[in-house]
């Protein structure tokens, strides 16, 4: 990349992240101040809101007072015309003037003698909601005090229309026990009672039940439990509103609540966002402008004093002549990189003709070298002719010794068989040993004989037929139990797998006995190989040997004399393979059950 690219992009790059800080930090703080100004704002909305709530409630107290305490309204309890006196005393407009729209009427016992609903056209129709009586006596007329709670009065709701009542005793001062009963009046706030505290308050604000649970889904639990302990919950609708949520508590006896809403909008944040733009406009155009002049003094005083030199190596190298030199003049940082590179061209020039001398003397080296490793091949192909034939002398004395030692094994199994056969029976046991150490041997001479022929000519692999292998060893086994579980399958070896099973059937009988039975099982592997497991009820194998068995003359003095070659066969032979080998138990964890030598084979 040039460096007239790479300070363009520095450049814009730094302006780009100074702008972006710049924004951010401006459009905090400036939109933070104004929040909390706005917040305060919509805070003292709704405490407005809630103090005129406030007074509509001692307004319909104050009402309902006076027309408790008024004698005709006592005079009523005495006078047997008296719901037809209460028709005549509540009278509908004056009601409506008061903004009284239900009246309820309570005797001493707290049993309502008079209920009256004052409809908008100023008509009366008799009785109230249901709801409202249910109100008054969990409120007003509680249980236990029939006459009533003097003066109490708050707000509630029926249905979705909150409401504001209050109750006060009805007195007769003729009377012994001067409470006579108890008068409740009632104020709907409906629409368009709503909308006229909206208009005198000038807010839009919203008076509806909260359910009082977590389970709102326009305020979180958090927010609910600030509110009913007071606070005022302000959540912005917008860029242009913002809302306003407080609850009152009811005037019910348990836990009741209405939530005020009141929606505040935000002239001042749309207008600060207009600000925001227009500075940032004005930034973004001082910044393209810094950008232009700062992009012509680099260009001025670096990149085109670099262009020139630049230019000045370009040319001393498609030339190639180290002679040349660059002209010394610039600024410090420009003279002092152009003497440098003078500097390092004469450097190179002395290097080039050391060059020159060593590449002569090592063309001569390599002449040397040469002759030295045609040299060495001739005498690798005569050491390689004396390995053929050490091979082949040590092939033949191997085969010599070996058809001599059976030899001599043959003729002393044969002669021991005779001296058993003609001497008497304190010598047959004799006899027997010299049969035992000639079959010993002979079976050394067996695996010596196996393992030079897995070494010297490894017989190629194929597809073989498992059980095959092992019905064929078993042939020579007549005296050997053996079981065999899922051998019908196909593996790829050779029949050198027989050797296998006849060292692993021959150690189990040597080291259990005759009477030892051996289960040959096969099971398919996750791999997708064959485990083929030997197991016999003999005396096991310890935990510390299990790992050693097929290791060359290998050693068990506690339970097994020797295991020979016989196993380090079977590992060679199943390596060979392509599979593994391990010994276990025939039961696990029980080590004293048997033994079983697990390996696997690939399958056809």
């Amino acid at each position: 990349m040039k460096i007239r690219t790479r300070s363009r992009l520095i450049l814009v790059a730094t302006l780009m992240v100074f702008l972006v800080v710049l924004s951010f930090i401006t459009q905090s703080v400036i939109l933070q101040s104004f929040g909390v100004i706005e917040e305060q704002e919509t805070t003292t909305h709704v405490q407005r809101y809630i103090s005129q709530l406030n007074n509509e409630i001692e307004d319909v107290g104050a009402t309902c007072r006076d027309w408790a305490h008024r004698e005709e309204t006592a005079a009523i309890f005495t006078n047997p015309d008296g719901e037809q006196n209460l028709s005549r005393i509540f009278q509908p407009v004056s009601m409506k003037n008061l903004g009284i729209d239900y009246i309820v009427v309570y005797d001493a016992s707290g049993h309502p003698i008079f209920s009256e609903t004052i409809t908008k056209d100023g008509s009366t129709t008799r009785g109230v909601p249901p709801e409202l009586d249910h109100i008054i006596h969990d409120s007003i007329i509680i249980e236990g005090m029939p006459g009533g709670i003097s003066g109490r009065r708050g707000i509630s709701s029926i249905g979705n229309n909150p409401i504001i009542l209050a109750g006060y005793p009805i007195q007769y001062k003729y009377q012994f026990n001067n409470t006579t009963g108890t008068l409740v009046m009632t104020r709907l706030l409906d629409e368009e009672r709503i909308d006229i505290l909206n208009q005198m308050l000038q807010v839009v604000g919203t008076l509806e039940p909260f359910p009082g649970n977590s389970n709102n889904e326009k305020m979180s639990p958090l927010d609910e439990q600030r509110a009913k302990s007071g606070a005022t919950i302000i959540r912005p609708l917008g860029d242009n509103e913002l809302e306003g949520s407080a609850i009152i508590t009811g005037i019910e006896n348990h836990p009741s609540f209405l939530l005020l809403k009141i929606e505040t909008t935000r002239p001042v944040y749309q207008q600060v966002l207009r600000s925001i733009m227009i500075v940032a406009v004005a930034v973004i155009v001082l910044m393209i402008a810094f950008l232009l002049v700062v992009q012509l003094l680099l260009q001025r005083f670096i990149i085109s004093p670099l262009s020139k030199l630049d230019n000045s190596m370009k040319s001393i190298g498609s030339s190639g002549d180290l002679t040349l030199r660059i002209p010394e003049n610039g600024d410090e940082e420009i003279l002092s990189l152009t003497q440098s590179f003078n500097q390092m061209l004469d450097q190179i020039q002395q290097q080039q003709e050391k060059l020159h001398d060593l590449l002569e003397e090592i063309e001569q080296q390599r002449d040397d070298l040469s002759n030295a490793r045609q040299a060495l091949a001739n005498r690798n192909r005569d050491l390689e002719e004396l390995n053929r034939k050490a091979n082949l002398y040590l092939d033949i004395y191997l085969d010599a010794i070996t058809y001599e030692i059976l030899n001599a094994i043959m003729g002393l199994r044969g002669y021991a068989e005779l001296l058993r056969e003609t001497t008497q029976d304190s010598k047959d046991k004799f006899a027997e040993k010299i049969i035992a150490l000639a079959k010993r041997s002979n079976d050394v001479i067996r695996n010596i004989e196996t393992i030079s022929r897995i070494y010297k000519n490894p017989p190629e692999v194929r597809e073989v037929d498992l059980a095959y292998i092992i019905k064929k060893e078993l042939d020579s086994r007549i005296n050997t139990c053996v079981h065999m579980d899922g051998c019908n399958r196909k593996v790829i070896a050779n029949d050198m797998l027989g050797v296998v099973f006849d060292n692993i059937f021959s150690n189990s009988v040597k080291f259990g006995g005759d009477k030892t039975e051996i289960t040959v099982s096969a099971r398919d592997t996750p791999e997708g190989l064959l485990e083929i497991s030997v197991s016999d009820t003999g005396p096991g194998i310890s935990d510390t040997m299990k790992p050693l068995v097929f290791d060359r003359f290998t050693q068990d003095t506690k339970k097994r004399s020797s295991f020979g070659l016989g196993l380090h066969i079977v590992k060679m032979l199943i390596e060979s393979y392509g599979g593994t080998v391990r010994a276990d138990d025939r039961i696990a964890g029980e080590p004293q059950s048997g033994t079983a030598i697990r390996f696997t084979l690939r399958l056809a």
